[in-house]
């Protein structure tokens, strides 16, 4: 009886092993079904940073956003989720203009409503953005 627990065990083990294996495996391999498409672009003052709004579509099943996102001013968009701000609906009709006030600070001509998914009111640790809606 003993060996049977034991076996149970090793198998229970190897099964989860294996599972976790597949797992990481289609997590790197299969292409991300989303992806951004740059709207529009605003660069700080010093031309250190910019402020990008960008469409992200994942493809039938979901409905478009508009997302903003800082970045430093030679980084390029990538497939990711905006860092300051992520709403409902198609940039061509619910896009914010974007203001930058100085080189920590901009203003984003949003009124919140709560259906934003992400409204952030600064960004980074070093070097801190300030974000003010209107």
């Amino acid at each position: 009886m003993d060996f049977i627990i034991k076996l149970i065990v090793r198998l229970g083990i190897f099964a989860g092993v294996i599972s976790t294996i597949f797992i990481v495996w289609v997590y790197f391999t299969l292409p991300d079904m989303c992806g951004n498409y740059l709207h529009t672009e605003t660069y700080s003052p010093d031309s250190k940073r910019r402020v990008v709004v960008f469409q992200r579509d994942c493809g039938a099943t979901t409905g478009f956003s508009t997302q903003v996102s800082v970045l430093g001013a030679d980084v390029e968009l990538l497939n990711d989720s905006g860092n300051i701000l992520i709403i409902p609906g198609h940039p061509n009709e619910v896009a914010p203009n974007v203001e930058w006030l100085d080189n920590s600070t901009i203003k984003i001509f949003h009124r919140l409503t709560g259906n934003e998914y992400l409204s952030e009111t600064s960004y980074g640790w070093i070097n801190k953005i300030a974000v003010k809606y209107e």
